[in-house]
């Protein structure tokens, strides 16, 4: 009875032996590829990640030359901003400063042949107020599209199977048709080729560079636009065609106001209507000074006001507060 309890023992160490012996055969390939398609996850989201940097990273480049002419300076600066994510994401990093070449290897992943492009024609559209679209156009936006190569790598493609004289199982450990994987920022590649993108709106249509924003300064009387020719033609095409339906609405509100016409016809038509723009900076202490007296004198005060900020209390209180700092200026 002792002997046949021990047979029965050894026999069923035995066959644990082998089921483990099996089971770690299964389990190598399991844990073999489950680190591989970690390691896709994780260089698949780089890749994403270098397109999504691109997009945003080509923002902070100029959007047009003369707000009111030419917007060609959008494309320019996101084709640059994907030039730039390229050689900063060759190496799928794209956080150090320092490029190590155009290749990663990890445990059993290598991925290569990163390519970022950006342009214009986003697909994207808003034309804002009618009243505006002779100055502000929509460009329909930017986009940009990511692209690389990821293959196995130091991953045996076979795996006791039954090409040897020994082997286990019927299939090849990894078939060399699935051991590279063409991936995109965003979804699936169509014939070798990533046509998903990301796209956003550019260009707040503000005022840059120097030509946009210096001084503007008129004279009174006299019909000479300031130097600021950007500034002053955008203000000046959306505020006119807004005056053409309400040509003299200014003199209805002093008739019904004071049940007369303070001013005689002719100036009326001359004046009621005129586009008026001052725009006075810093290097003139925010003062616009005019060659002919005006009701209130020669001075004319534009926000943000005069240092003691007589009409615009907030904005001058404001400008005394800066500490140095104003409109981007380094304290």
């Amino acid at each position: 009875m002792h002997r046949h309890l021990s047979r029965h023992s050894r026999q069923a160490r035995g066959q644990s032996i082998v089921e483990a012996a099996l089971g770690v055969t299964l389990f190598v390939t399991i844990l073999v590829f489950g680190i591989h398609f970690a390691e896709v996850g994780f260089l698949s989201l780089k890749v994403q990640e270098a397109a999504v940097s691109a997009l945003w990273n080509g923002t902070h480049g100029r959007m047009h030359s003369l707000l009111t002419s030419d917007f060609g300076p959008a494309r320019d600066s996101m084709v640059r901003g994907g030039e730039d994510a390229q050689a900063r994401y060759a190496d799928f990093n794209g956080l150090s400063s320092v490029n190590h070449g155009d290749t990663i290897t990890q445990v059993f992943t290598r991925g290569s042949d990163l390519r970022v492009s950006c342009g214009g024609n986003g697909d994207l559209g808003w034309n804002g107020p009618v009243l505006t679209r002779l100055v502000y156009r929509d460009q329909g936006g930017a986009s940009c599209t990511s692209q690389a190569n990821l293959s196995s790598w130091n991953i045996p493609t076979r795996f006791l199977d039954q090409s040897s004289e020994t082997g286990l199982y019927n299939e090849q450990h990894q078939d060399a048709v699935h051991a590279n994987i063409q991936v995109c920022g965003i979804g699936r590649a169509v014939g070798g080729t990533c046509r998903g993108r990301f796209s956003m709106l550019v260009d707040d249509w503000g005022l840059a560079s120097e030509e946009e924003t210096t001084t503007c300064l008129l004279f009174q009387d006299m019909a000479v636009p300031c130097t600021n020719a950007a500034f002053y033609l955008s203000t000046k095409l959306v505020y006119e065609p807004t005056t053409l339906p309400i040509p003299t609405y200014a003199s209805f509100l002093a008739m019904d106001a004071l049940f007369m016409n303070p001013l005689p016809p002719l100036v009326l038509m001359q004046r009621e209507n005129t586009f008026w723009m001052s725009a006075a900076g810093e290097e003139s202490n925010f003062m616009q000074y005019f060659m002919r007296p005006a009701p209130l004198g020669n001075l004319w005060n534009t926000s943000p006001g005069a240092l003691i900020g007589i009409t615009t209390p907030h904005y001058g209180l404001g400008y005394l507060d800066r500490h140095g700092c104003f409109l981007g200026k380094d304290c």
